[in-house]
């Protein structure tokens, strides 16, 4: 590991907190490292309407502070400016990725690892594919946040989850909850036990008199205001209570606890730290107990068992089940009493600077935990190919649904295992399960969540995502029917195409009855001529181009010129995998039914099939898919027809296995279903075009009709039924 660019959640300064401890840790045992620590962007806009304070721009890239030990040069500093709000900007995060990779190709990093403790750092993750750590210290998913933002952070930590190497989590609360979606790695927080060793002197800001001390930052996510206002009623004469560490406290908030005797004085120093923990009399933990502020390991745990002084706390997690010494656990009611108890019981003893206890040095080091998180940023560094590019990279339009093009990009990860695969959206609920373990990079549209479930509506902007995905192999192959041959690719560009874009060159098959008004017939009738200069251009830089029939071959010379090659499609549905029953075809098995399996669109003539079935009510079909034309579907089911959607491969194995006869009524670029049919000894009723004359034999593995008619439907089914020889119906 030669560099490291670290996605931080709090800034380099002189509050030391740990990401800082752990990153000049690392730069100090390895002499090689370099790191670029990127801070929080600033936001002038929120500066200036809601903080209240002068706004400014973010202080850009320059070189970190002198630290012992460590040459200036291995250092670097980046805080970004956000310019606008997420809601004015939904790129906000985008374009913070794209600063945060100017700056590393200013230093010479060209392969860095990458450290992610701010969730929206997947934006980074997902434009650069780079080998990355995902280092949990809060769990904001937990935390109080409007709809929009709980959204996007839960969108952060799915591509997080998904695309980084390893999981860090610093509490066993996170350990829990985190371990069971992914593996995890602890690395709980420390302190610096050399500074707690030292001579020590009583701060001079801290009051004279007996002081309860709070250290670490006053905020509502973490802290009770109002139990921390009534321990400084509480103690008015007896003691002061003071609040070491920064305050981003509403005007008011600070109001109050001024006139509750709460002294804030605001951050300080982290060499200084010790010297107030050690001269306090008490320490404070008014903590609100949520399910937030259980997933938290507070660093004050580990400085407050240095100091090796009583503690207050409620019940929190990291104090409550520490087991620590002189340690008081009190509810927020009860909270003022307990440490006014303590105070009594330290009458008539020393004050608290004449004898310091001395310091607990059994508590966890830093250099304990540098240690423990370099261990993992090495399994980081070996996770794939260390190359700047891997050999081979995999492109799709997008993961949002289930169809046989999808499954071509399963049989491409399992010839290429390594690969990692670039795609505009990814839906892991709308999608095949077993993406789930493939290394997944997402254009910037990902990130709206409304689009993810709807990628159909993204069609105006898919060619600028298409732009923004940047796939780095030495050789990408794109499974293309309308965007993957448009990523901007590195290396060498194979498309295996499904098609050409039907919306620009099947125009009418692909709106099906949407009128003439319809915003979809609206959107292609404006955009199509721009589309269609994106899409020859794009499909000119291919270095070959594969079609998956005949049909689309053919297709592909009349769209752009290109001679491409046939290369069958794998169907990966075989009869050799387990079968599990459908609960809603249960009674159905026995005596068998048709069945069509297809995405629910208007050019897939699904809904001609249930009309066939609706005048054959002694006859059953089973439909197995999903798709915009559900609604409407259902709404006109027979009640001899049953839908089901979303079914297990090993569920399909079953449907196929009880079933007497596919029917597929689509024209389509390439026959997938017939051969699944096939594996299973069930034949196929297809319309006579398109893909399935590659992949029906009429009279060997099935029949052909004529039109995608009720009527021409209805004769093949009769025609399968009496055993017919003709090779069309």
């Amino acid at each position: 590991m030669t560099d490291l660019v670290v996605l931080s959640l709090e800034a380099w300064d002189e509050v030391w907190r740990r990401n800082q401890h752990l990153v000049a840790g690392l730069l100090r045992t390895d002499p090689a490292l370099r790191v670029l620590f990127v801070e929080p962007a600033a936001d002038p806009v929120y500066a200036a309407l809601r903080a209240r304070v002068f706004p400014r721009r973010g202080t850009g890239l320059r070189r970190g502070p002198d630290l012992s030990g460590i040459a200036r040069d291995r250092l670097w500093l980046l805080q970004p400016t956000k310019w606008l709000p997420r809601k004015l900007d939904p790129r906000a995060d985008s374009r913070l990725a794209q600063t945060v990779i100017a700056a590393a190709r200013r230093l010479a990093m060209v392969d860095p690892l990458l450290w992610v403790n701010d969730p929206s750092g997947a934006a980074t993750l997902a434009a650069t594919g780079w080998r990355a750590l995902y280092d949990i210290t809060d769990d904001w998913l937990l935390a109080a946040r409007p709809p929009a933002e709980h959204e996007r952070l839960v969108a952060d930590e799915a591509t997080l989850f998904a695309q980084a190497a390893e999981v860090v989590v610093c509490s066993p609360g996170l350990e829990r909850s985190k371990g069971a979606l992914r593996p995890v790695s602890l690395v709980p927080n420390a302190v610096d036990l050399g500074s707690y060793q030292r001579d020590s002197r009583r701060p001079a800001d801290l009051p004279s008199g007996r002081t309860a001390l709070y250290v670490g930052t006053v905020h509502t996510d973490r802290m009770d205001l109002g139990v921390l206002a009534a321990t400084g009623r509480a103690l008015a004469g007896r003691a002061t209570v003071v609040c070491v560490g920064p305050a981003p406290l509403a005007p008011t908030d600070a109001a109050t606890l001024g006139t509750a005797g709460v002294l804030l004085l605001g951050p300080r120093p982290a060499e200084s730290v010790p010297d107030y923990l050690r001269h306090a009399d008490v320490l404070l933990v008014p903590h609100v107990v949520t399910p937030f502020t259980d997933s938290l390991d507070p660093i004050k745990r580990y400085e407050y068992a240095a100091a090796a002084r009583p503690v207050v706390a409620t019940p929190v997690a990291g104090f409550a089940d520490s087991g620590m010494p002189r340690l008081t656990i009190a509810a927020a009611p009860d909270f003022p009493a307990a440490v006014l108890a303590v105070l009594a019981g330290l009458d008539g003893q020393n004050a608290a600077d004449a004898t310091l206890p001395p310091v607990d040095t059994a508590v966890p080091t830093w250099g304990q935990r540098v240690a423990e998180v370099r261990r993992v940023l090495d399994r980081v560094a070996i996770s794939r190919d260390s190359r700047p590019r891997p050999a081979v990279g995999i492109a799709h339009d997008y993961l949002t649904q289930r169809g046989g093009a999808e499954r071509v990009v399963l049989a491409m990860l399992a010839a290429f295992p390594d690969a990692t695969l670039y795609t505009t959206l990814y839906d892991p609920a709308g999608t095949y399960p077993e993406f789930a373990g493939a290394r997944i990079v997402t254009s910037p549209l990902n990130r709206i969540a409304v689009l993810r479930r709807h990628h159909r509506a993204a069609l105006p902007l898919l060619a600028w995502a298409a732009g923004r995905v940047r796939p780095d192999a030495d050789v990408v192959v794109m499974s293309s029917s309308g965007w993957a041959h448009g990523f901007r690719a590195a290396g060498r560009r194979i498309v295996y195409c499904h098609a050409p874009a039907r919306w620009l060159y099947q125009t009418e098959a692909y709106l099906g009855d949407a009128g003439r008004a319809s915003p979809a017939r609206l959107a292609v009738r404006v955009l199509r001529p721009w589309l269609l200069r994106w899409d020859r251009r794009s499909a000119m830089l291919a270095d070959r181009y594969l079609a998956n029939s005949r049909v689309v071959r053919d297709r592909v010379w009349a769209a752009y010129g290109i001679d491409a090659t046939v290369l069958p499609a794998p169907h990966s549905v075989g009869a050799d995998g387990p079968q599990e029953p459908v609960a809603a075809l249960g009674e159905w098995a026995a005596g068998g039914y048709h069945l069509v399996v297809s995405r629910l669109l208007p050019y897939k003539n699904v809904g001609v099939v249930v009309a066939a079935f609706a005048g054959m009510p002694s006859r059953r079909l089973v439909v197995v898919g999903d798709g915009p034309g559900r609604a409407a579907l259902v709404a006109n089911l027979p009640g001899n027809v049953r839908l089901v959607s979303g079914l297990r491969d090993a569920q399909l194995r079953w449907v196929y296995a009880h079933a007497l006869a596919l029917i597929a009524p689509s024209l389509e670029d390439y026959g997938l279903t017939p051969l699944e049919a096939a594996a299973f000894g069930v034949p196929t009723l297809a319309l006579e075009a398109g893909g399935y004359l590659d992949t029906v034999a009429a009279g060997v593995n099935g029949l052909f009709f004529a039109e995608p008619t009720a009527t021409a439907v209805t004769g093949a089914v009769l025609a399968g039924e009496w055993g017919s020889s003709q090779s069309r119906v």
